[in-house]
C-alpha cells in the first residue's frame, strides 16, 4: 500500500507543480511574489517546488521500473531534501509572509498550489516513504543546501545592489527593510529553520524503518 501512495503523490505533485509554473509563467500581469516568464525562477517558492517536482519525477521513474519498496541513499535523500524545501515555503509562508501580504493574497491562483497544496502532499508523502537503511544525522545537511545556497545568492546580489536601502527588485521578499542587521536574522533563521524540518522528517523515516 505504501508503494501505491508514493507513486500517487509523486504523480499528483508533479502534474500539480507543472500546471503552477506553468499558469505562473503566462499570468496576464505581475504581482508581489509573481512573475512571469522565466522570471519566475527567481522565487525559492518556485525552485523549491520545482526541486520537489524533480525528485517526486525520479522517484517515481524508480518506483515503477525497480519495483522495489526501499528507497535507496541517494532516492532516499532528494526525496528528504524535498519535502525540506517545499515545508519551508510552507511555513515561512505561514509566520511571516502571510501575516506580511495577507494569506488570502498568498494562496491566490499560482500559489496556491506553489505554498500550500504541494507542500502538503510532499509532507505526507514523507510518511509512506520506507528507507533503505537508519541514516545518521548528518545526512539531513543535505536538506539545508538549496536554502544556504539560496540565501547566499540572495545576500550578495543585494550586498551588489545596496544603495542604503531594500531595493524592491532584488530584496523581493523584503527581508532587508529594516537593514543588514534583521535581513541577516532572517536568512540565518530561515537556514535553521529548514535544518529542524530536515531533521524532523529524518526522524519520521527512523521511526517508519523501526515498526516496519
Amino acid at each position: 500500500m505504501s508503494r501505491k501512495l508514493t507513486v500517487i503523490s509523486d504523480i499528483i505533485i508533479v502534474v500539480l507543480v507543472f500546471f503552477a509554473l506553468i499558469l505562473m509563467m503566462t499570468a496576464p500581469s505581475e504581482d508581489s511574489l509573481s512573475a512571469k516568464g522565466w522570471t519566475a525562477f527567481k522565487y525559492y517558492t518556485v525552485q523549491s517546488n520545482v526541486f520537489c517536482a524533480l525528485s517526486s519525477l525520479v522517484s517515481l521513474a524508480y518506483t515503477l521500473i525497480k519495483r522495489n519498496e526501499a528507497v535507496p541513499d541517494a532516492l532516499y535523500v532528494f526525496n528528504l531534501t524535498g519535502t525540506t524545501v517545499v515545508t519551508v515555503t510552507f511555513l515561512v509562508v505561514i509566520g511571516f509572509l502571510g501575516p506580511v501580504y495577507g494569506y488570502g493574497f498568498m494562496y491566490l491562483r499560482a500559489n496556491l498550489f506553489f505554498h500550500l497544496i504541494v507542500p502538503l502532499i510532499s509532507m505526507a508523502k514523507m510518511l509512506f516513504i520506507k528507507p533503505k537503511r537508519k541514516y545518521p544525522l548528518s545526512v539531513t545537511l543535505w536538506g539545508i543546501l538549496p536554502t544556504f545556497l539560496y540565501g547566499a545568492v540572495y545576500a550578495i546580489i543585494n550586498a551588489v545592489s545596496w544603495t542604503g536601502k531594500s531595493n524592491p527588485e532584488t530584496d523581493i521578499y523584503g527581508f532587508l527593510f529594516w537593514g543588514w542587521g534583521i535581513g541577516a536574522v532572517f536568512l540565518v533563521s530561515i537556514c535553521l529553520l529548514s535544518w529542524f524540518v530536515s531533521v524532523f522528517f529524518w526522524g519520521i523515516s527512523r521511526k517508519i524503518r523501526k515498526t516496519r
